[in-house]
């Protein structure tokens, strides 16, 4: 793929003409073969299941003995209508249907089944989804969704850009207005707001499998076409009508699964759809996690619904040693009686800041080995890290673009732009604009990134803070500074943050190892917190509180691979690029930093020479070697 803007048209063939094109093709997986598993031919039916109110009754006939009374099975109206669409008139069909092949009354087999999803879909022939009847316009919807998708590329790197031989070579970008009427935006928005679309379960059943066919009363269009429209249509969020742009921007995160992203998107993704039961936030998503993490998960309904959920924050400690999940643990959205260490899934955490949760952008605790325990009987979680500063100021609740939250901003502005020093030493408004926009800006980024410097963001708001004026510059500039019920606050060390509403003066900001963001903490009993959240602190957010100063010349970038943004370190004077912090000096003996392909883990890891073991975490920064470096660290017990 070409870089942006540079008029170098975008090819499948490899730019080296030597090259030979097997040497970058996928694998086949066996999972393809289902001969090899001793499976007949099927396809698996994707759908939902409907009202329970309108039922009806089909006939099972035994193949061998045809001439024997059926059975009868009762099924509900959506499924009857999509067998018969799916049937064939003159030859037999075989679907694998879950309604039909798993006791829904069986809780015990109900779990069997869920851990063979990630089986059941990849080795049948096809997956078919089924979305309903033909209305509202839903064949001009997905005639247009196929049109669009094969002008647009998406790759895992999250670059989009025009597809090769594309007739619409500018429909890629951003702003770019693509040109559908009021129909064509109300049967592309019908067709999202279809219940498929806002379903848990029925994601891993797309995602699972290559071969993939959406289906509309009698129109079909590859699943892979709508999948790459949609992630593409989410990027253009100016142009886009608001009521797409609503429904769109949170469903896409579940079509940036592994490896185009983390399990942290699932988890966003999932506590904006809809299941029978909440342990399905997480059961519903299996199919796609790193089959490491699901081993430990055991599929089981009757245990409380926070216990489901804590079993996910102690499973990724346990496989990774990190502890990522507590980023989307939230005061406002706790349910009585969970722990506050254990994330609700269940309702979903407003706010824009939960865009930067899901991303691999940032590294507070600078890849460390979570420290962590459970401490029974009281089911709380023992954690290592660091209290590095004390609230002092909240702002009010706000909600809104850039423009509509501006008095706020401005007040919140330094008063002196051009002389006012943050804490980690630099000008004070390259701090506040970099909150602002939670990171998204090409200072962290290196190469092809179209966000706007904090150079060039500090001086718009410079000028637009002397005129008291916003013009469409400043406001485009700052797209990506938006609030939902989030809070504006700094520290008593003078830190400035952002996070979810629900802060007050004197929590705590912490760094905790093997936690990739800062978190908020109240004080309770001796050595007790409570835990109120995550939060975007500037000057934090790149393992500043677990590392000696970075000194000048050097700077931190993040460079973005295979979904990834990779901490990198460049000399602003030669432009020299390391990938080894130079604050931590050469592996200890016996580890070596080696490439992995496995999606669930980043491109580069670290491996034990000596047992094979490979952690996605630098040995240099387990808490025993962050307190040879003179880092005062603690036991914090999470309730």
């Amino acid at each position: 793929m070409s870089p942006r803007n540079s008029g170098i048209p975008n090819s499948w063939k490899h730019p080296d003409a030597n090259c030979d094109p097997k040497a970058y093709e996928l694998p086949k997986s066996s999972a393809d073969d289902g001969s090899l598993w001793h499976v007949p031919p099927y396809e698996a039916l994707s759908y939902t299941w409907g009202s329970p109110d309108n039922q009806e009754y089909i006939s099972v006939i035994n193949p061998v003995d045809p001439l024997r009374t059926p059975s009868w099975v009762r099924i509900r109206a959506n499924l009857a209508t999509a067998l018969r669409h799916l049937r064939y008139p003159d030859r037999q069909r075989m679907l694998w249907v879950d309604a039909i092949s798993i006791n829904q009354a069986d809780n015990n087999e109900r779990g069997q089944r869920v851990k063979r999803m990630s089986r059941i879909y990849p080795l049948s022939k096809n997956v078919i989804i089924w979305i309903g009847h033909e209305y509202e316009d839903s064949t001009h919807a997905l005639e247009t969704l196929r049109y669009f998708s094969e002008q647009v590329e998406y790759i895992i790197s999250h670059r989009w850009a025009d597809a090769p031989n594309a007739q619409e070579r500018d429909w890629w970008r951003d702003g770019h207005t693509l040109p559908y009427d009021e129909r064509t935006w109300n049967s592309i928005s019908s067709l999202l707001n279809r219940p498929w679309f806002e379903r848990v379960w029925v994601l891993q059943e797309a995602l699972s499998c290559n071969r993939v066919l959406l289906q509309c009363g009698r129109d079909s269009i590859p699943w892979v076409n709508v999948r790459r429209a949609l992630l593409v249509l989410r990027q253009k969020t100016t142009i886009l009508p608001p009521r797409i742009r609503e429904r769109l921007f949170p469903y896409a995160r579940g079509l940036m699964a592994p490896p185009l992203a983390s399990s942290e998107h699932l988890l966003l993704w999932t506590q904006n759809q809809k299941c029978t039961e909440p342990q399905d936030k997480i059961y519903g998503i299996l199919g796609l996690l790193d089959p490491r993490i699901v081993a430990k998960i055991e599929v089981d309904y009757s245990i409380p619904v926070w216990e489901t959920y804590s079993r996910l924050v102690l499973a990724e400690n346990e496989v990774y040693q990190k502890l990522n999940m507590l980023n989307h643990c939230n005061i406002t959205t706790r349910c009585e009686g969970y722990p506050s260490r254990v994330p609700n899934w269940d309702i979903t955490i407003e706010g824009a800041n939960t865009g930067y949760l899901s991303t691999r952008r940032f590294y507070a605790s600078a890849r460390s080995s979570a420290a962590a325990k459970l401490i029974e009987p009281t089911s709380h979680l023992q954690v290592t890290g660091r209290r590095v500063a004390t609230i002092c100021r909240v702002s009010h609740n706000l909600t809104g673009t850039f423009a509509e939250v501006i008095d706020e901003i401005f007040d919140w502005a330094p008063k002196e732009p051009r002389h006012d020093i943050y804490v980690s030493g630099e000008l004070r408004i390259d701090a506040f604009v970099e909150v602002l926009v939670r990171g998204r800006t090409s200072d962290r980024a290196r190469g092809d990134n179209p966000c706007p410097s904090i150079r060039r963001l500090s001086e718009l708001l410079t000028q637009a803070i002397a005129s008291t004026e916003l013009d469409d510059e400043v406001a485009l500039a700052f797209k990506d500074c938006f609030f939902v019920n989030e809070c504006l606050f700094t520290t008593k060390e003078g830190y400035l943050g952002v996070s979810a509403k629900g802060l007050r003066e004197d929590d705590e900001v912490s760094v905790i190892l093997g936690c990739d963001f800062p978190m908020i903490l109240r004080p309770r009993n001796f050595n007790e917190y409570e835990v109120v959240g995550s939060c975007f602190v500037h000057g934090l957010m790149l393992g500043e509180a677990l590392k000696p100063p970075l000194e000048p010349p050097w700077k931190n970038v993040l460079p973005v691979a295979r979904g990834w943004a990779l901490s990198y370190f460049i000399n602003s004077q030669t432009d020299e690029l390391l990938k080894s912090d130079p604050r931590l000096g050469p592996l200890p003996a016996g580890w070596e930093e080696v490439t992995t392909l496995d999606p669930f883990l980043p491109p580069f890891v670290f491996k034990n020479k000596e047992n094979g073991q490979i952690s996605m975490n630098d040995p240099r920064m387990s808490a025993e070697a962050i307190k040879q470096r003179d880092i005062v660290l603690e036991t914090l017990e999470l309730t």
